[in-house]
Protein backbone atom coordinates (compact mmCIF):
# COMPACT_ATOMS: atom_id res chain seq x y z
CA UNK A 1 0.00 0.00 0.00
CA UNK A 2 1.06 3.54 -0.87
CA UNK A 3 1.80 5.63 2.07
CA UNK A 4 -0.61 8.43 2.89
CA UNK A 5 1.57 12.02 2.33
CA UNK A 6 0.19 13.43 5.75
CA UNK A 7 0.29 12.27 9.06
CA UNK A 8 -2.30 12.56 12.02
CA UNK A 9 -2.36 11.94 15.34
CA UNK A 10 -3.80 8.70 16.35
CA UNK A 11 -6.09 10.42 19.53
CA UNK A 12 -7.50 12.92 16.34
CA UNK A 13 -8.33 9.72 14.41
CA UNK A 14 -9.96 7.68 17.02
CA UNK A 15 -11.73 10.23 19.25
CA UNK A 16 -15.15 9.13 17.35
CA UNK A 17 -15.21 5.67 18.64
CA UNK A 18 -12.32 5.17 21.51
CA UNK A 19 -10.97 7.04 24.10
CA UNK A 20 -7.64 9.45 23.75
CA UNK A 21 -4.69 7.15 24.69
CA UNK A 22 -1.56 8.70 24.14
CA UNK A 23 -0.94 12.31 22.50
CA UNK A 24 1.87 11.66 20.90
CA UNK A 25 1.23 8.95 18.84
CA UNK A 26 1.19 10.11 14.93
CA UNK A 27 -0.54 7.61 12.06
CA UNK A 28 1.25 7.72 8.83
CA UNK A 29 -0.21 4.71 7.21
CA UNK A 30 -3.60 2.23 7.54
CA UNK A 31 -3.55 -1.24 6.57
CA UNK A 32 -5.50 -4.24 7.37
CA UNK A 33 -2.53 -6.18 5.75
CA UNK A 34 -0.16 -7.46 8.15
CA UNK A 35 2.30 -7.32 5.10
CA UNK A 36 2.19 -3.80 4.27
CA UNK A 37 3.17 -2.48 7.59
CA UNK A 38 5.50 0.48 7.25
CA UNK A 39 7.20 2.08 10.42
CA UNK A 40 4.30 4.54 11.65
CA UNK A 41 1.20 2.52 10.40
CA UNK A 42 -1.84 1.84 12.37
CA UNK A 43 -2.90 -2.44 11.47
CA UNK A 44 -6.33 -3.16 11.80
CA UNK A 45 -6.51 -6.76 12.96
CA UNK A 46 -9.84 -8.47 11.73
CA UNK A 47 -11.11 -11.17 12.33
CA UNK A 48 -11.76 -12.26 8.99
CA UNK A 49 -13.38 -15.75 7.11
CA UNK A 50 -9.97 -16.36 5.72
CA UNK A 51 -7.77 -14.95 8.33
CA UNK A 52 -7.87 -13.70 11.78
CA UNK A 53 -5.80 -10.69 12.12
CA UNK A 54 -5.06 -10.88 15.90
CA UNK A 55 -2.91 -13.57 15.17
CA UNK A 56 0.03 -11.04 13.37
CA UNK A 57 -0.34 -8.23 15.77
CA UNK A 58 2.96 -9.06 17.29
CA UNK A 59 4.82 -9.34 14.08
CA UNK A 60 3.18 -6.25 13.04
CA UNK A 61 4.42 -4.84 16.21
CA UNK A 62 8.01 -6.04 15.14
CA UNK A 63 7.65 -4.20 12.06
CA UNK A 64 6.73 -0.87 13.47
CA UNK A 65 3.16 -0.48 13.72
CA UNK A 66 2.77 2.39 16.10
CA UNK A 67 -0.78 1.35 17.24
CA UNK A 68 -3.46 -1.91 16.65
CA UNK A 69 -6.90 -1.98 16.57
CA UNK A 70 -8.31 -5.37 17.61
CA UNK A 71 -11.44 -6.81 16.85
CA UNK A 72 -13.51 -7.82 19.23
CA UNK A 73 -16.53 -10.08 19.30
CA UNK A 74 -17.65 -9.26 23.07
CA UNK A 75 -19.04 -5.83 23.71
CA UNK A 76 -17.81 -5.15 27.19
CA UNK A 77 -14.29 -5.45 25.87
CA UNK A 78 -14.80 -2.59 23.73
CA UNK A 79 -12.09 0.55 24.53
CA UNK A 80 -9.83 -1.80 26.60
CA UNK A 81 -6.14 -1.39 25.75
CA UNK A 82 -2.90 -3.38 26.32
CA UNK A 83 0.34 -3.09 25.83
CA UNK A 84 2.95 -5.05 23.34
CA UNK A 85 6.08 -4.31 23.55
CA UNK A 86 5.03 -0.48 24.43
CA UNK A 87 2.59 -0.80 21.79
CA UNK A 88 -1.28 0.01 22.39
CA UNK A 89 -3.75 -2.47 21.13
CA UNK A 90 -7.13 -0.93 21.38
CA UNK A 91 -10.03 -3.84 21.81
CA UNK A 92 -12.85 -2.46 19.33
CA UNK A 93 -16.54 -3.68 19.38
CA UNK A 94 -17.90 -3.49 15.51
CA UNK A 95 -14.55 -2.60 14.30
CA UNK A 96 -15.34 -3.94 10.44
CA UNK A 97 -19.01 -1.54 10.68
CA UNK A 98 -16.64 1.40 11.69
CA UNK A 99 -13.73 0.82 9.57
CA UNK A 100 -14.96 2.70 6.52
CA UNK A 101 -15.73 5.74 8.40
CA UNK A 102 -12.26 5.61 9.93
CA UNK A 103 -10.20 5.36 6.30
CA UNK A 104 -12.35 8.13 5.49
CA UNK A 105 -11.24 10.26 8.41
CA UNK A 106 -8.02 8.96 8.01
CA UNK A 107 -7.77 10.04 4.05
CA UNK A 108 -9.91 12.62 3.60
CA UNK A 109 -9.90 14.42 7.12
CA UNK A 110 -8.15 17.33 5.80
CA UNK A 111 -9.14 17.08 1.77
CA UNK A 112 -12.36 17.38 0.57
CA UNK A 113 -13.69 14.37 -1.94
CA UNK A 114 -13.59 14.60 -5.43
CA UNK A 115 -16.63 13.79 -7.02
CA UNK A 116 -17.70 10.04 -6.79
CA UNK A 117 -20.04 8.01 -8.71
CA UNK A 118 -21.68 4.64 -7.54
CA UNK A 119 -23.11 2.20 -10.31
CA UNK A 120 -24.92 -0.52 -8.84
CA UNK A 121 -27.53 -3.51 -10.21
CA UNK A 122 -26.85 -7.12 -11.93
CA UNK A 123 -25.49 -6.45 -15.10
CA UNK A 124 -24.12 -3.59 -16.80
CA UNK A 125 -22.36 -1.99 -13.89
CA UNK A 126 -19.22 -2.39 -15.45
CA UNK A 127 -20.22 -1.26 -19.03
CA UNK A 128 -22.18 1.98 -17.33
CA UNK A 129 -18.51 2.60 -15.42
CA UNK A 130 -16.18 1.93 -18.00
CA UNK A 131 -18.39 4.37 -20.90
CA UNK A 132 -18.89 7.11 -17.94
CA UNK A 133 -15.10 7.12 -17.39
CA UNK A 134 -14.35 7.47 -21.12
CA UNK A 135 -16.99 10.17 -21.69
CA UNK A 136 -15.17 12.16 -19.21
CA UNK A 137 -11.98 11.47 -20.18
CA UNK A 138 -13.36 12.44 -23.93
CA UNK A 139 -14.27 15.74 -22.37
CA UNK A 140 -11.01 16.79 -20.96
CA UNK A 141 -11.74 15.69 -17.44
CA UNK A 142 -9.46 12.99 -15.75
CA UNK A 143 -11.23 10.32 -14.45
CA UNK A 144 -10.77 7.13 -13.02
CA UNK A 145 -12.78 3.54 -12.37
CA UNK A 146 -13.20 1.00 -9.85
CA UNK A 147 -14.65 -2.50 -10.57
CA UNK A 148 -14.95 -6.27 -11.62
CA UNK A 149 -12.21 -5.25 -14.60
CA UNK A 150 -9.89 -3.29 -12.61
CA UNK A 151 -8.90 0.20 -10.54
CA UNK A 152 -7.11 3.02 -11.97
CA UNK A 153 -6.84 5.67 -14.25
CA UNK A 154 -9.09 5.09 -17.39
CA UNK A 155 -7.12 3.23 -19.69
CA UNK A 156 -4.74 2.40 -16.85
CA UNK A 157 -6.49 -0.19 -14.65
CA UNK A 158 -5.12 -2.50 -12.48
CA UNK A 159 -6.62 -6.18 -12.03
CA UNK A 160 -8.98 -6.44 -8.37
CA UNK A 161 -10.14 -9.56 -6.76
CA UNK A 162 -13.56 -8.23 -5.75
CA UNK A 163 -16.23 -5.84 -7.49
CA UNK A 164 -15.83 -3.49 -4.34
CA UNK A 165 -12.46 -3.19 -2.68
CA UNK A 166 -12.30 -3.55 1.48
CA UNK A 167 -13.16 -0.37 3.39
CA UNK A 168 -9.37 0.80 3.50
CA UNK A 169 -8.44 0.13 -0.56
CA UNK A 170 -11.67 2.11 -1.50
CA UNK A 171 -10.11 5.69 0.29
CA UNK A 172 -6.89 4.88 -0.60
CA UNK A 173 -7.36 4.48 -4.21
CA UNK A 174 -9.69 7.73 -4.23
CA UNK A 175 -6.48 9.43 -2.14
CA UNK A 176 -4.46 8.28 -5.17
CA UNK A 177 -6.45 9.21 -7.79
CA UNK A 178 -7.13 12.88 -6.13
CA UNK A 179 -3.40 13.19 -5.79
CA UNK A 180 -3.17 12.67 -9.94
CA UNK A 181 -5.87 15.44 -10.62
CA UNK A 182 -8.93 12.93 -10.65
CA UNK A 183 -12.29 15.11 -10.67
CA UNK A 184 -14.42 11.82 -11.75
CA UNK A 185 -14.39 8.15 -10.06
CA UNK A 186 -16.99 5.99 -11.37
CA UNK A 187 -17.23 3.31 -8.23
CA UNK A 188 -19.11 -0.35 -9.21
CA UNK A 189 -20.83 -1.07 -6.09
CA UNK A 190 -21.61 -4.95 -5.12
CA UNK A 191 -24.04 -6.09 -3.17
CA UNK A 192 -21.31 -7.77 -1.34
CA UNK A 193 -19.68 -4.44 -0.44
CA UNK A 194 -22.87 -2.42 0.40
CA UNK A 195 -23.88 -5.41 2.89
CA UNK A 196 -20.23 -5.39 4.01
CA UNK A 197 -20.21 -2.05 5.02
CA UNK A 198 -17.12 -1.19 2.62
CA UNK A 199 -18.14 2.05 1.40
CA UNK A 200 -20.62 3.19 4.23
CA UNK A 201 -18.94 6.44 4.95
CA UNK A 202 -18.59 6.93 0.99
CA UNK A 203 -20.37 10.64 0.65
CA UNK A 204 -21.42 9.38 -3.17
CA UNK A 205 -22.41 12.34 -5.87
CA UNK A 206 -24.99 10.00 -7.50
CA UNK A 207 -26.15 6.32 -7.92
CA UNK A 208 -27.19 4.46 -11.07
CA UNK A 209 -29.20 1.64 -10.76
CA UNK A 210 -29.10 -0.72 -13.56
CA UNK A 211 -31.51 -3.68 -13.03
CA UNK A 212 -32.30 -7.12 -10.43
CA UNK A 213 -32.17 -10.55 -11.81
CA UNK A 214 -31.12 -13.93 -10.31
CA UNK A 215 -27.46 -13.64 -8.82
CA UNK A 216 -25.70 -14.23 -5.27
CA UNK A 217 -28.46 -15.90 -4.03
CA UNK A 218 -25.73 -18.25 -2.03
CA UNK A 219 -24.28 -14.79 -0.50
CA UNK A 220 -27.98 -13.33 0.05
CA UNK A 221 -30.23 -16.48 0.82
CA UNK A 222 -33.06 -14.60 -1.32
CA UNK A 223 -33.69 -11.87 -4.02
CA UNK A 224 -35.33 -9.99 -1.21
CA UNK A 225 -32.30 -9.87 0.54
CA UNK A 226 -30.39 -9.42 -2.37
CA UNK A 227 -32.59 -6.10 -3.43
CA UNK A 228 -32.57 -4.85 0.10
CA UNK A 229 -28.81 -4.70 -0.02
CA UNK A 230 -28.58 -2.90 -3.70
CA UNK A 231 -31.49 -0.25 -1.98
CA UNK A 232 -29.67 0.50 0.90
CA UNK A 233 -27.32 2.56 -1.85
CA UNK A 234 -30.21 4.69 -2.51
CA UNK A 235 -31.26 4.78 0.86
CA UNK A 236 -29.01 5.17 3.22
CA UNK A 237 -25.91 7.58 1.57
CA UNK A 238 -26.73 11.23 1.40
CA UNK A 239 -26.79 11.25 -2.33
CA UNK A 240 -27.80 14.69 -4.83
CA UNK A 241 -28.84 12.60 -7.29
CA UNK A 242 -30.40 8.63 -8.26
CA UNK A 243 -30.90 7.40 -12.08
CA UNK A 244 -32.90 4.42 -11.90
CA UNK A 245 -34.17 2.58 -15.16
CA UNK A 246 -37.87 2.57 -14.97
CA UNK A 247 -37.48 -0.96 -17.37
CA UNK A 248 -36.93 -2.93 -14.89
CA UNK A 249 -39.67 -3.77 -12.56
CA UNK A 250 -37.74 -3.38 -9.00
CA UNK A 251 -36.72 0.27 -10.80
CA UNK A 252 -40.07 1.27 -11.27
CA UNK A 253 -41.12 0.05 -7.87
CA UNK A 254 -37.79 2.68 -6.20
CA UNK A 255 -38.96 5.17 -8.43
CA UNK A 256 -41.78 5.55 -6.49
CA UNK A 257 -40.16 5.10 -3.31
CA UNK A 258 -37.94 8.23 -3.97
CA UNK A 259 -40.11 11.18 -6.03
CA UNK A 260 -36.64 13.00 -6.75
CA UNK A 261 -34.98 10.48 -8.52
CA UNK A 262 -34.05 11.11 -12.25
CA UNK A 263 -35.55 7.99 -14.38
CA UNK A 264 -34.20 6.65 -17.83
CA UNK A 265 -35.72 4.24 -20.26
CA UNK A 266 -37.66 3.55 -23.14
CA UNK A 267 -40.86 4.08 -20.27
CA UNK A 268 -39.52 6.99 -18.69
CA UNK A 269 -41.66 10.43 -18.70
CA UNK A 270 -42.23 13.09 -16.41
CA UNK A 271 -43.99 10.90 -13.49
CA UNK A 272 -43.80 14.18 -11.30
CA UNK A 273 -43.40 17.47 -11.24
CA UNK A 274 -40.01 17.28 -9.59
CA UNK A 275 -39.18 13.82 -11.54
CA UNK A 276 -36.75 14.35 -14.21
CA UNK A 277 -35.92 11.90 -17.26
CA UNK A 278 -34.50 10.58 -20.29
CA UNK A 279 -36.70 8.59 -22.74
CA UNK A 280 -35.32 6.05 -25.35
CA UNK A 281 -37.77 6.93 -28.23
CA UNK A 282 -36.56 4.76 -31.84
CA UNK A 283 -33.56 2.56 -31.91
CA UNK A 284 -31.72 1.11 -34.70
CA UNK A 285 -29.59 -1.87 -35.07
CA UNK A 286 -27.10 -2.05 -37.51
CA UNK A 287 -23.75 -3.92 -38.16
CA UNK A 288 -21.92 -0.95 -36.86
CA UNK A 289 -23.63 -0.35 -33.74
CA UNK A 290 -26.55 1.47 -32.30
CA UNK A 291 -28.10 4.67 -33.45
CA UNK A 292 -31.29 5.69 -30.93
CA UNK A 293 -33.00 8.91 -30.16
CA UNK A 294 -33.90 10.70 -26.90
CA UNK A 295 -36.52 12.59 -25.36
CA UNK A 296 -35.60 14.27 -21.62
CA UNK A 297 -36.00 16.81 -19.00
CA UNK A 298 -33.18 18.53 -20.64
CA UNK A 299 -33.75 18.71 -24.85
CA UNK A 300 -33.79 16.42 -27.52
CA UNK A 301 -31.60 14.30 -29.74
CA UNK A 302 -29.78 11.17 -31.28
CA UNK A 303 -27.18 8.97 -30.03
CA UNK A 304 -24.58 6.68 -32.12
CA UNK A 305 -22.22 4.46 -30.63
CA UNK A 306 -20.62 1.14 -31.65
CA UNK A 307 -21.96 -1.32 -29.59
CA UNK A 308 -24.55 -3.95 -29.79
CA UNK A 309 -28.24 -4.83 -27.91
CA UNK A 310 -30.72 -3.13 -25.71
CA UNK A 311 -29.15 -3.80 -22.80
CA UNK A 312 -26.59 -1.46 -24.56
CA UNK A 313 -29.09 1.11 -25.42
CA UNK A 314 -29.91 1.44 -21.51
CA UNK A 315 -26.20 1.44 -20.43
CA UNK A 316 -25.63 4.69 -22.87
CA UNK A 317 -29.17 6.05 -21.83
CA UNK A 318 -27.33 5.97 -18.14
CA UNK A 319 -24.25 7.29 -19.05
CA UNK A 320 -25.99 10.02 -20.67
CA UNK A 321 -28.12 11.21 -18.15
CA UNK A 322 -25.42 11.24 -15.87
CA UNK A 323 -23.26 13.10 -18.18
CA UNK A 324 -26.71 15.61 -18.70
CA UNK A 325 -27.03 15.96 -14.77
CA UNK A 326 -23.56 17.17 -14.80
CA UNK A 327 -24.38 20.07 -16.98
CA UNK A 328 -22.84 18.19 -20.14
CA UNK A 329 -24.94 19.50 -23.28
CA UNK A 330 -26.83 16.76 -25.49
CA UNK A 331 -24.43 18.40 -28.32
CA UNK A 332 -21.10 18.01 -26.41
CA UNK A 333 -22.69 14.22 -26.03
CA UNK A 334 -23.52 13.97 -29.65
CA UNK A 335 -20.07 14.37 -30.51
CA UNK A 336 -18.12 11.90 -27.80
CA UNK A 337 -20.58 8.63 -27.82
CA UNK A 338 -19.22 7.86 -31.62
CA UNK A 339 -15.71 7.59 -30.29
CA UNK A 340 -16.73 5.35 -26.84
CA UNK A 341 -14.28 2.69 -27.01
CA UNK A 342 -15.89 -0.64 -27.11
CA UNK A 343 -15.34 -2.53 -23.23
CA UNK A 344 -13.21 -5.59 -22.50
CA UNK A 345 -15.03 -8.50 -22.31
CA UNK A 346 -18.27 -6.86 -22.36
CA UNK A 347 -20.20 -7.66 -26.20
CA UNK A 348 -16.38 -7.31 -27.62
CA UNK A 349 -16.18 -8.58 -31.31
CA UNK A 350 -13.49 -10.67 -32.84
CA UNK A 351 -14.24 -10.96 -36.42
CA UNK A 352 -12.23 -13.37 -38.78
CA UNK A 353 -13.04 -12.15 -42.28
CA UNK A 354 -11.64 -15.17 -44.50
CA UNK A 355 -13.98 -16.99 -42.85
CA UNK A 356 -16.90 -14.56 -42.06
CA UNK A 357 -17.03 -15.74 -38.49
CA UNK A 358 -17.57 -13.25 -35.67
CA UNK A 359 -16.74 -14.33 -32.27
CA UNK A 360 -18.40 -12.24 -29.46
CA UNK A 361 -16.80 -12.37 -25.82
CA UNK A 362 -18.59 -11.05 -23.14
CA UNK A 363 -18.88 -11.47 -19.37
CA UNK A 364 -22.36 -13.20 -19.21
CA UNK A 365 -22.33 -15.80 -16.27
CA UNK A 366 -25.98 -15.58 -15.25
CA UNK A 367 -29.07 -16.62 -16.98
CA UNK A 368 -30.52 -12.94 -17.71
CA UNK A 369 -27.30 -11.52 -18.91
CA UNK A 370 -26.64 -14.86 -21.05
CA UNK A 371 -30.81 -14.13 -22.66
CA UNK A 372 -30.05 -10.42 -23.23
CA UNK A 373 -26.45 -11.03 -24.61
CA UNK A 374 -28.47 -14.02 -27.46
CA UNK A 375 -30.77 -11.91 -28.05
CA UNK A 376 -28.78 -8.75 -28.64
CA UNK A 377 -26.75 -11.10 -31.22
CA UNK A 378 -29.73 -12.10 -33.37
CA UNK A 379 -30.78 -8.24 -33.70
CA UNK A 380 -26.99 -7.59 -35.35
CA UNK A 381 -27.02 -11.20 -37.45
CA UNK A 382 -27.79 -11.08 -40.85
CA UNK A 383 -26.71 -14.93 -41.91
CA UNK A 384 -25.25 -17.90 -40.69
CA UNK A 385 -26.04 -19.54 -37.01
CA UNK A 386 -26.10 -17.62 -33.15
CA UNK A 387 -24.19 -20.39 -31.42
CA UNK A 388 -23.30 -20.38 -27.65
CA UNK A 389 -20.59 -21.01 -25.38
CA UNK A 390 -20.81 -21.47 -22.13
CA UNK A 391 -20.17 -22.72 -18.73
CA UNK A 392 -21.16 -22.42 -15.01
CA UNK A 393 -18.27 -21.87 -11.64
CA UNK A 394 -18.24 -23.94 -9.15
CA UNK A 395 -19.12 -23.48 -5.63
CA UNK A 396 -21.43 -21.20 -6.79
CA UNK A 397 -24.88 -20.74 -7.13
CA UNK A 398 -26.26 -24.31 -8.57
CA UNK A 399 -29.58 -23.37 -9.07
CA UNK A 400 -29.27 -21.24 -12.37
CA UNK A 401 -26.86 -23.86 -14.25
CA UNK A 402 -30.54 -25.87 -15.33
CA UNK A 403 -31.78 -21.79 -16.31
CA UNK A 404 -28.81 -21.18 -18.46
CA UNK A 405 -29.22 -24.32 -20.25
CA UNK A 406 -32.64 -23.22 -21.13
CA UNK A 407 -32.07 -19.91 -22.21
CA UNK A 408 -29.15 -21.38 -24.21
CA UNK A 409 -31.04 -23.98 -25.88
CA UNK A 410 -34.35 -21.09 -26.97
CA UNK A 411 -32.31 -18.85 -28.19
CA UNK A 412 -28.91 -20.21 -30.19
CA UNK A 413 -29.22 -22.90 -32.60
CA UNK A 414 -26.10 -24.63 -31.30
CA UNK A 415 -24.23 -24.97 -27.95
CA UNK A 416 -21.04 -25.56 -26.96
CA UNK A 417 -20.43 -26.12 -23.23
CA UNK A 418 -17.32 -25.79 -21.70
CA UNK A 419 -15.61 -25.50 -18.34
CA UNK A 420 -15.89 -21.93 -16.72
CA UNK A 421 -14.10 -21.87 -13.19
CA UNK A 422 -14.65 -25.12 -11.69
CA UNK A 423 -13.14 -23.75 -8.48
CA UNK A 424 -13.32 -27.75 -5.99
CA UNK A 425 -15.89 -29.22 -8.17
CA UNK A 426 -15.96 -31.54 -10.60
CA UNK A 427 -16.07 -30.07 -14.27
CA UNK A 428 -17.68 -33.52 -15.38
CA UNK A 429 -20.47 -33.48 -12.19
CA UNK A 430 -20.86 -28.83 -13.38
CA UNK A 431 -22.07 -30.08 -16.86
CA UNK A 432 -24.21 -32.64 -15.53
CA UNK A 433 -26.11 -29.84 -13.85
CA UNK A 434 -26.51 -27.98 -16.82
CA UNK A 435 -27.99 -30.77 -18.97
CA UNK A 436 -30.43 -31.00 -17.16
CA UNK A 437 -32.11 -27.49 -18.21
CA UNK A 438 -31.90 -28.66 -22.07
CA UNK A 439 -35.12 -30.49 -23.22
CA UNK A 440 -32.46 -31.89 -26.22
CA UNK A 441 -29.04 -32.49 -24.67
CA UNK A 442 -28.29 -34.44 -27.97
CA UNK A 443 -27.89 -31.03 -29.48
CA UNK A 444 -25.54 -30.07 -27.09
CA UNK A 445 -21.81 -30.71 -27.39
CA UNK A 446 -19.14 -30.30 -24.47
CA UNK A 447 -16.07 -29.23 -25.24
CA UNK A 448 -14.28 -28.76 -21.27
CA UNK A 449 -11.78 -26.99 -22.62
CA UNK A 450 -12.06 -23.47 -23.95
CA UNK A 451 -9.26 -22.83 -26.43
CA UNK A 452 -10.40 -26.28 -28.08
CA UNK A 453 -14.17 -25.41 -28.16
CA UNK A 454 -12.97 -22.07 -30.02
CA UNK A 455 -10.53 -24.33 -32.58
CA UNK A 456 -13.18 -26.38 -33.19
CA UNK A 457 -15.80 -23.72 -33.98
CA UNK A 458 -13.38 -21.66 -35.66
CA UNK A 459 -12.47 -24.67 -38.20
CA UNK A 460 -15.74 -26.14 -38.54
CA UNK A 461 -17.98 -22.81 -38.41
CA UNK A 462 -20.17 -21.47 -41.61
CA UNK A 463 -19.76 -18.38 -42.97
CA UNK A 464 -21.73 -15.80 -41.15
CA UNK A 465 -21.96 -17.26 -37.76
CA UNK A 466 -21.91 -15.59 -34.59
CA UNK A 467 -20.21 -17.32 -31.70
CA UNK A 468 -20.96 -15.76 -28.27
CA UNK A 469 -18.23 -16.88 -25.88
CA UNK A 470 -19.78 -16.16 -22.51
CA UNK A 471 -18.60 -16.09 -18.50
CA UNK A 472 -15.13 -15.28 -18.62
CA UNK A 473 -15.30 -11.45 -20.49
CA UNK A 474 -12.42 -9.55 -19.41
CA UNK A 475 -10.77 -12.52 -16.83
CA UNK A 476 -7.24 -13.50 -17.69
CA UNK A 477 -7.83 -16.78 -15.90
CA UNK A 478 -9.71 -20.02 -14.66
CA UNK A 479 -9.66 -21.42 -11.24
CA UNK A 480 -9.53 -25.51 -10.91
CA UNK A 481 -9.69 -26.70 -7.77
CA UNK A 482 -7.73 -23.76 -5.65
CA UNK A 483 -4.91 -22.88 -8.80
CA UNK A 484 -5.56 -20.09 -11.02
CA UNK A 485 -4.19 -20.94 -14.57
CA UNK A 486 -3.47 -18.19 -16.78
CA UNK A 487 -6.43 -18.14 -19.61
CA UNK A 488 -7.98 -15.12 -21.78
CA UNK A 489 -10.79 -15.52 -23.91
CA UNK A 490 -9.63 -12.12 -25.29
CA UNK A 491 -5.73 -13.39 -26.16
CA UNK A 492 -6.48 -16.47 -27.43
CA UNK A 493 -8.76 -15.15 -30.40
CA UNK A 494 -6.21 -11.90 -30.54
CA UNK A 495 -3.99 -14.32 -31.42
CA UNK A 496 -5.74 -16.17 -33.92
CA UNK A 497 -6.82 -13.32 -35.43
CA UNK A 498 -3.07 -12.21 -35.80
CA UNK A 499 -2.12 -15.71 -37.20
CA UNK A 500 -5.55 -15.78 -39.79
Amino acid sequence: MPHYSETILLDDLISPWLTAYDSSIIVSGLTLDSRMIGRGDLFVAIQGAQHDGRNFIANTIKMGACAVLSETKDKSEHGKVRLVSGVPVFEVYNLPEILSALAYRFFFGKTKLHKVIAVTGTNGKTTIATLLANCFTLLGRQSAQMGTIGNGLFGQLKSSLNTTLDAISVFSELRRYQQQGVEYTIMEVSSHGLDQGRVSALPFLSAIFTNLTRDHLDYHGSMERYASAKKSLFEKFPLKQRIINVDDPTGAQWLADFPDAISYGFKADVLTKKQSYLRITDVDYHTQGIDFSFKSSWGEGKISAPFYGDFNVANLAAVLTQLLVENISIAQAEKIFPKLNTVPGRMEQYHFAKRNITFVVDYAHTPDALEKALLALQKHKSAGRLICVFGCGGDRDSGKRPQMAAVAEAYAQKVVLVDDNPRTESAVCIVEDILQGFTDPQRVEVIHDRQKAVNFLLNSGQSGDIVLLAGKGHEDYQIFGKQRVYYSDRALLAALQKAE
